[in-house]
């Protein structure tokens, strides 16, 4: 068994080797494989689904071994009956050998080594499982035919029985045991099918197991006529097995009979088909090959055989030129085209058609036109692209360049604003086909899509767009009629009397936009169209239009592509047949177009109608009933009529719907009116109505859009819409229509089922018709709610205006518990669905639309799952859970994902970095003080005491209330930089400071006396100290506080500088500034003063010296000592001041004597003037 298990993982491998390095010969995928195994095969297989490991196999799920799977090999030990490294791994991808004392021969070859063993689907058809312990939760789907009574594999568990010998072997597990673990997992591995509800015909005796199948082959009463017959699904040729017999004298085919003697091909092939009919759906879901519509019926492009779609949001299909800047005054910009793709989730066909839709709007962007709608999300663009993708196309939903003034004050000035926003349109319609065609030649295809059949679907100004599109051959199709004329609604007169076209191709592009055009320079010379895809095609096959007109019928000729059309007879905006149109938004004239009516009428009249690609192959045309002339293609829109007129005649699109709340929203930041006037022109607008046209629409199109695209056979059938049997591509009916019984669908079941009918109940049923009250929307036993347990409430703020709050709390998932609403859920959930009450908003106000949307919610728990119906939209919202915080998988309000949380999945703290005691963003906000004592708006801990005198030193700008201020400077009166305002001092007081020196005994050189310190950088030649007398110099210098060293140089140049001894420092003098100092004056290069006469009464005397005996020689004589004077006295030493001058004669001024007073007694004045006298 362990080398058929080896075999079965090698054959996996060598499918996916052979994909991978032979070109795929066998064209399998090899991410779906399923194994199936028949008798001795089925034990194989099961074996081979079951076993992660080679542990998996001698161990049960506690560890322990598995005693029936070990033995003594005769020493006495207790080994495995398998051993990894001697009969290899159990993929066969290791080369293992008996041990040398058996012969050390090579026992397993390793086969594909390095490609997975992964399977995906497990049938057996009679064998039995060798231990439930390796069974696990999570392993593959499986399926089992097997009989209640087969004697050699037990149905449940017991011990084998060998055919071959009829010995008992080994205990294993049957079909039943089998199932009966699987269906008593949390999560049934057989979900991808039993949850479908697919027909089980085994139910009658699987108790309800889907999966398994009871083989009851000849019962009668609960009892097997053929006890023995296990296997009625075999089949044999008893000529070459009794051949056998003889040869070898065995009894193989009296034993073979006499166990299954009914035997052959009429027994075997209705257990075949029965096993087939009932493994193939199965498979094909557990494989991923269908979904559980598909298995249901229905034809791809023409039914919705997919149940979901994948969405590829905001994809770049191209860039031009929008005049929306220019608008506000700014020149046209570059701008990207974008797309939402929608394709059908688990498809694997690479070569789908494609539908471009594009929306309405006025070619303004929504809101701004007037109107709830207008983006390429608008809820019935999502509806429709979704329904075609779950069909099998790729549709795209396009966004295109909006702009034009709606407001401008002539008609003509109106059309030339909105033909050349029809014309942009029509280039980015165009674009869209080429980036299609682009993707799959240079990209790889990402989309799966066919070059060849590519459609466009447009609604209401999207439908002016893809009208236009598809019968614009060229430019001059926009402006010239058939015959070559002017289509004057499309010239204009700029000003200057001439008259042109409003669209030009060299200023505005070529209808693809596949040139690069500026506008002229005398306009500004800025860019108006880009090139886009070159090379790649335009064309497509099929328009549908919903709501939209055609800009001329003159574009329109006979061979265009085919076209479908919805539209209102009564459209106030859009003309049914030929008319002005008219824009919702300003209600103003613009141009004559040609509505649907107009449209098919000309089809009609070519000698070849355009739609005969299904106009003439008999398709069932429920439109005839709505008087469409018999132009198959054109289904007029009476929605709500009496008695052929419309009670909503303003009402043209009867397939929109929108957010009510969301646009008075609006209404109220903008002091707009937009939801008012809309729900007047439709007062029924809401998804039960839209969904209904969308039907039509859908049920409509698809047949006529797959006929026109060649994706689907036709011929006759049942053209019945109401038949069981319905054929939408019917050409013909051939009388094969079923029809249910009245009161009962198609599969016999009645239509009255009673139930739960609340889709957000725990217990709703999906299936029930008529309410029963039976509805319980609290079965949660994990999530705690009533009076004691109160919860947060809120939006993830990330992406939006109040991102800032969201504090980086919402990383992996969290939220920010501060910015909720608190409240509670009471009730038990058993008279109707839970409420958010009791609510508060501790934002001021910030979530003030979610409480509003919160207090209105229905909500229920179930398990681990919030289930929320919007109040508003009234879609379904599940919140799920995560870290105790419950969310939503979609944005609910703009960008924001709605959650939900009891108080207590958050740690208590303070989250408000504004607030005393914070602690964390993200912690819940109860433990923060905002005390504030004196009332000054600064919380008490928050308080800073400090100067508050921005002229003070020690100002501090963040004090909050009153401290001592410091004002340094020079407290010091006696100082030069004495500052009366400063009550600190620091140091900085400044001094005079004389600085004196006796050179009495040094002969002066004659570059003068210098002094060199510390405080002059002790440059010898910078300060001179002049001469004061007595032989001293003096020089006075302002100096801080503190201490500084210098010398005195008797010239100006180091080498002449003195050098004191013990009262200097080095050779230097010292000196400490404490005030206006005067230096001793101490004699040159010494520490003291020079000896000389200290009293005055002599004549030597010196007061800069120190006394000393023998200097003073002369007492002084004091009188007049100038000898010119009248009393000159010779005898006197000391001038007393006492000189008297006389006049000098009759004439003073002769000072050369010669008795005139001229010019030579200036020269002689002159002459002497300014030298000294002695």
């Amino acid at each position: 068994a362990y080398r058929g298990v080896q075999d079965s993982r090698t054959a996996v491998r060598f499918f996916r080797r052979s994909n991978a390095e032979d070109g795929n010969p066998y064209g399998v995928n090899g991410d779906k494989i399923g194994i199936i195994g028949n008798g001795t095969g089925g034990y194989i297989t099961l074996a081979s689904s079951t076993i992660s490991n080679y542990n998996d196999i001698i161990l049960d799920d506690m560890g322990a071994p598995i005693t029936k799977f070990w033995y003594d090999p005769g020493d006495g030990s207790y080994i495995p009956m398998v051993v990894e490294g001697i009969h290899g791994d159990p993929d066969a991808t290791t080369d293992t050998y008996a041990p040398a004392s058996a012969g050390g021969f090579q026992l397993c070859a390793a086969n594909h080594v390095g490609y997975s063993s992964d399977f995906n689907f497990q049938m057996n058809a009679g064998g039995a499982l060798g231990d439930l312990n390796w069974l696990d939760e999570g392993d593959m789907p499986m399926v089992s035919f097997q009989c209640p009574h087969d004697p050699f594999a037990p149905y449940e568990t017991a011990v084998l029985i060998v055919p071959t010998t009829n010995e008992p072997v080994v205990e294993v597990s049957g079909a039943m045991d089998i199932h009966e673990e699987i269906n008593g997992y949390a999560n049934n591995n057989n979900a991808i099918f039993a949850d479908a509800e697919l027909p089980d015909a085994g139910s009658p005796a699987n108790l309800g197991y889907d999966g398994l199948f009871p083989v009851l082959n000849s019962y009668v009463d609960g009892a097997p006529t053929e006890p023995f017959d296990s296997s009625p699904w075999q089949w044999w040729d008893t000529a070459p097995v009794q051949a056998y017999d003889d040869a070898n004298g065995t009894n193989i085919l009296a034993t073979q009979l006499t166990l299954n003697p009914t035997m052959g091909i009429g027994e075997a092939m209705p257990w075949v088909d029965q096993m087939v009919d009932y493994n193939t759906p199965r498979m094909a879901l557990a494989l991923g090959a269908v979904t559980e519509t598909t298995i249901e019926g229905g034809v791809r492009y023409i039914d919705e055989i997919f149940d979901e779609v994948d969405v590829a949001s905001g994809v770049v299909y191209g860039e031009n030129i929008t005049v929306i800047p220019a608008l506000q005054g700014q020149p046209p910009a570059p701008e990207n085209l974008l797309m939402d793709v929608y394709t059908p989730a688990g498809d694997t066909e690479t070569d789908r058609p494609v539908i471009l839709y594009f929306h309405t709007g006025n070619f303004l962007p929504q809101y701004v036109n007037g109107s709830a709608v207008g983006t390429r999300t608008d809820s019935c663009a999502v509806e429709i692209c979704s329904r075609f993708a779950r069909m099998g196309y790729v549709v795209a939903s396009c966004d295109y360049r909006l702009g034009w003034n709606a407001l401008a004050a002539t008609q003509a000035e109106r059309t030339l604003q909105l033909i050349q926003a029809a014309y942009r349109g029509v280039q980015d319609s165009r674009t869209a086909v080429r980036y299609f065609r682009k993707s799959i030649a240079e990209s790889g295809n990402p989309w799966g899509a066919s070059s060849d059949r590519i459609a466009m679907f447009g609604e209401g100004t999207g439908g002016y767009i893809t009208l236009a599109s598809s019968t614009i051959s060229d430019y001059n199709d926009i402006i010239v009629d058939d015959m070559g004329n002017p289509i004057t609604k499309f010239w204009y007169d700029p000003g200057d009397g001439s008259f042109i076209p409003m669209v030009i191709e060299g200023i505005h592009g070529d209808p693809n936009a596949t040139t690069d055009t500026y506008a002229p320079a005398s306009s500004g010379g800025f860019q108006l169209c880009m090139a886009n895809h070159v090379g790649y095609s335009s064309d497509f096959n099929f328009q549908m239009n919903m709501g939209g007109a055609m800009g001329d019928l003159n574009w329109l000729d006979e061979g265009d592509m085919p076209m479908v059309s919805f539209h209102g007879p009564h459209d106030q905006f859009a003309p049914y047949t030929s008319g002005v149109l008219v824009v919702p938004t300003t209600n103003e004239l613009v141009v004559e177009v040609s509505g649907a009516y107009d449209i098919h009428d000309e089809i009609n009249g070519y000698a070849t109608n355009n739609n005969a690609a299904f106009a003439e192959i008999g398709l069932a045309d429920p439109a005839s009933a709505f008087g469409n002339n018999g132009w198959d293609g054109l289904y007029p829109v009476l929605n709500n009529y009496v008695d052929g007129e419309p009670t909503e005649p303003f009402d043209g699109a009867p397939w929109q719907w929108w957010n009510v709340a969301v646009t008075q929203a609006v209404d109220a930041a903008n002091g707009t009116n937009i939801a008012a006037t809309q729900l007047t022109l439709n007062p029924t607008m809401g998804p039960d109505e839209a969904l209904y046209w969308i039907d039509q629409i859908q049920d409509y199109t698809a047949p006529r859009l797959a006929a026109s695209l060649e994706v689907v056979a036709l011929g006759p059938g049942c053209n019945d819409e109401t038949a069981c049997n319905y054929n939408a591509l019917a050409t013909s009916d051939d009388g094969s229509c079923i029809y249910a019984e009245e009161g009962f669908d198609c599969d016999g079941n009645s239509l009255t089922v009673l139930g739960c009918t609340n889709s957000i109940a725990c217990n709703y049923n999906g299936a029930a018709t008529d309410d029963d009250g039976s509805c319980d929307f609290n079965e949660s036993t994990t999530i705690v709610t009533g009076a004691e347990s109160v919860w947060l409430v809120g939006v993830t703020l990330t992406g939006t205006e109040n991102e800032a709050f969201a504090a980086d709390c919402e990383a992996d998932g969290g939220v920010n518990p501060n910015v909720a609403l608190n409240g509670l859920f009471l009730g038990d959930g058993t008279a109707g669905p839970m409420q958010f009450s009791n609510i508060t908003d501790q934002t001021g106000g910030l979530l003030a639309d979610l409480q509003v949307l919160a207090g209105l919610a229905s909500i229920s728990f179930c398990g681990d799952l919030i289930r929320f119906v919007d109040p508003i939209s009234g879609a379904t919202v599940i919140l799920s859970e995560t870290n105790g915080v419950w969310q939503s998988a979609v944005p609910i309000i703009g960008p924001s994902f709605l959650w939900a949380a009891p108080i207590t999945s958050f740690n208590m703290g303070c989250g408000d970095p504004m607030a005393c005691g914070f602690t964390d963003f993200c912690d819940l906000s109860v433990m923060c003080d905002y005390t504030d004592t004196d009332g000054d708006s600064v919380l008490d801990c928050q308080e800073v005491v400090g100067c508050q005198d921005s002229s003070a030193d020690n100002y501090n700008e963040n004090a909050t209330d009153a401290g001592d201020c410091n004002y340094n400077g020079c407290m010091d009166p006696g100082a030069q930089n004495y500052e009366p305002g400063a009550n600190v001092d620091d140091g900085s007081c400044a001094y005079l400071v004389s600085f004196r020196v006796n050179m009495s005994n040094e002969t002066v050189s004659a570059a003068g006396v210098h002094i060199a310190g510390s405080f002059q950088g002790w440059d010898p030649g910078v300060t001179n100290v002049p001469y004061v007398g007595y032989g001293v110099h003096e020089v006075v210098i302002q100096l801080q506080q503190g201490t500084y060293e210098y010398k005195f140089v008797n010239g100006d140049a180091w080498g002449m500088e003195e050098s004191v001894g013990d009262c200097g420092n080095g050779g230097n003098r010292v000196i400490t500034v404490t005030g206006n100092m005067v230096t001793s004056g101490a004699c040159f290069n010494s520490c003291d003063q020079c000896p000389g006469c200290t009293d005055p009464t002599f004549a030597e005397y010196n007061p800069f010296s120190a006394s000393v005996d023998g200097y003073c020689l002369t007492p002084m004589a004091m009188g007049c000592t100038y000898d010119d004077a009248d009393n000159y006295d010779a005898s006197a030493t000391n001038d007393d001041g006492s000189c008297e001058f006389g006049s000098g004669g009759s004439c003073p001024g002769d000072l050369n004597g010669d008795g005139q007073v001229g010019t030579p007694d200036l020269l002689q004045f002159l002459s002497a003037f300014g030298t000294g006298c002695e």
